[in-house]
């Protein structure tokens, strides 16, 4: 009986995953995506810098959806994410509820709901492998080895037919199966070493396959990352990295990181979670000191934090409100949850300012002076195309968040009172993320002024040709065969030259905001405004520099 009752709380679980992720469906393509778009369209074929299963699963989605529609592909495997979560929790922890946990977890992060949607291989495909290769391992541990085998191969061979660097997950399985060998006082040479060869068979095959076969262009594959440079450690932009692993630990929210971090100083929560804990080390030496990321998208090779910490932190949660009765305690529920809507109301409505995200020091001088009330602009190299949240908000909520955890765990008489404190502030905090994320209730939405902002150009007969800032709605100008070029405002590039060769018109979706003391605006502002859309903090510009 209680088994399906979790069966219909879990299809209830799945049913809300659907409906925090179709709103953003049809989110126009920004930047890296349009080029996953352009690789996977027979129409442009574009060479892949990655192994050929990403390209081609694209390619069978646009087929049968359109290539407008390439986001189910992603909103597909994390679907399949959620019962591999769901199964791995549950082996781990021989616990339902804290499987159940795990799931909503990675339903209600905000960080999980930009993975589950962005038209890429790291955010969906690459971890649906991760999960599909780490239970069957769990299977195989268990003496399951009939069918799990094959199910096994099937996972090594979908990770590395999607990113070389499923490697990490590789050697984070190796580490943890010789600790589990070793602990369990089972080490023997002969069968550890036949157990290592099946698997290396199964690389080689799959290495083979791929050389002879010449799938995804493997010279494109190995040129790529010949392009990367290790350990250059003084020539790194920490700024650039330090502002992005941020913007990615503020995305993971409190709620997945903090819970992680606790369960550091507890052996046996790193017993249990040894391989999650080796798999987030070995990633992080892989991104962060191995090789410059510096200046690439690193919050879209950070999502590898996503379902460890989803499956840690669910784990650490129940048990530090294990015995409360959720019954008898609603009125307190109802009280904390009361006073963080208050919190949220009163920083939320505080006026915010609006800064141009270069030059960075305008953010730096805000910090300085400890003034907080600024918006900050949420976005990636492959999405999404992005929001602002409050800054205020942000600083407020960890500190809060932190505070009550720290409490919690130090506390033997309120433990639990500040735990529910904790919890309540980070499920608030992902619910109002994922609200600007779909749909900019707060402070506008990107999506909507960028469609807007397209449709009118590609309706408009006397706009032969534009160039878009920041990439914004590239992919369909390209396709009407109306795109002139792009430009940033970022210090490191200088599009001076095309403002002066280029008399044409220009799509300004002003997200993230340009300075307008900086370089480009003074330029922009010579020519006639032909069209501008807005939606709260958000604006859109359509200029005729025809006549400079």
């Amino acid at each position: 009986m209680k088994t399906n009752k979790n069966i219909w709380i879990f299809i209830l679980i799945a049913g809300v995953f659907l409906i925090t992720r179709l709103p953003a469906v049809q989110q126009i393509y920004h930047q890296d995506e349009y080029k996953w778009a352009m690789q996977a369209d027979p129409v442009f074929d574009y060479e892949s810098p990655h192994p050929p299963l990403g390209k081609y699963t694209f390619r069978l989605t646009g087929n049968i959806l359109g290539f407008e529609n390439l986001r189910f592909t992603p909103l597909l495997f994390s679907f399949l994410s959620l019962a591999l979560i769901y199964l791995i929790v549950w082996k781990i922890t021989q616990k339902p509820n804290t499987a159940l946990l795990g799931v909503l977890l990675y339903i209600l992060s905000v960080y999980s709901a930009i993975a589950s949607l962005q038209i890429d291989i790291d955010g969906a495909i690459l971890p649906f492998f991760i999960l599909l290769a780490y239970y069957a391992y769990l299977e195989l541990l268990s003496g399951n080895k009939k069918m799990w085998w094959i199910v096994f191969g099937i996972g090594i061979a979908g990770g590395f037919l999607t990113k070389l660097s499923f490697i990490i997950f590789i050697g984070a399985l190796i580490v943890d199966y010789f600790f589990t060998i070793f602990y369990s006082g089972r080490l023997n040479i002969k069968k550890v070493s036949i157990s290592v060869l099946k698997f290396f068979g199964i690389f080689a095959l799959l290495a083979a396959a791929l050389y002879s076969f010449n799938l995804g262009e493997i010279n494109t594959v190995i040129e790529y990352g010949r392009h990367f440079q290790s350990l250059n450690f003084a020539s790194r932009a920490y700024f650039e990295l330090s502002f992005k692993i941020l913007k990615s630990f503020v995305w993971l929210s409190p709620l997945l990181l903090l819970p992680v971090i606790a369960g550091l100083f507890k052996q046996e929560t790193v017993k249990r979670y040894r391989f999650w804990y080796v798999f987030l080390f070995f990633n992080l030496i892989f991104y962060l000191v191995l090789f410059d990321f510096a200046k690439l998208t690193v919050e879209r090779y950070l999502m590898f934090l996503i379902i460890p910490c989803c499956i840690i932190s669910a784990g650490i949660l129940v048990e530090l409100m294990d015995g409360f009765n959720w019954r008898k305690e609603s009125k307190k529920i109802f009280l904390i949850a009361a006073a963080f809507i208050l919190f949220s109301v009163v920083i939320l409505l505080m006026p915010h300012s609006v800064l141009p995200l270069d030059p960075k020091v305008n953010y730096v001088n805000h910090i300085k002076n400890l003034d907080f009330n600024f918006l900050i602009p949420f976005t990636g190299g492959s999405g999404p195309v992005g929001f602002y949240f409050s800054a205020q908000y942000v600083l407020w909520s960890w500190l809060a968040a932190a505070v009550l955890l720290i409490s919690g765990l130090l506390s033997k008489v309120h433990k639990q009172k500040f735990i529910l404190g904790f919890i309540i502030i980070g499920v608030g905090y992902n619910i109002l993320f994922l609200n600007e994320y779909l749909l900019g209730g707060l402070f506008g939405s990107v999506p909507k002024v960028a469609d807007a902002s397209v449709k009118y150009v590609l309706n408009n007969p006397k706009i032969k040709d534009v160039t878009t800032y920041y990439d914004i709605g590239n992919y369909h100008l390209i396709l009407a065969d109306k795109s002139a070029g792009r430009f940033f405002t970022a210090p490191s590039r200088d599009y001076l030259p095309r403002f002066n060769a280029y008399k044409g018109y220009y799509m300004v979706v002003d997200f993230p905001a340009i300075d307008k003391n900086g370089r480009y605006w003074p330029l922009l502002e010579r020519c006639k405004l032909d069209k501008q859309f807005n939606d709260k903090n958000i604006n859109s510009y359509i200029f005729n520099c025809t006549e400079i």
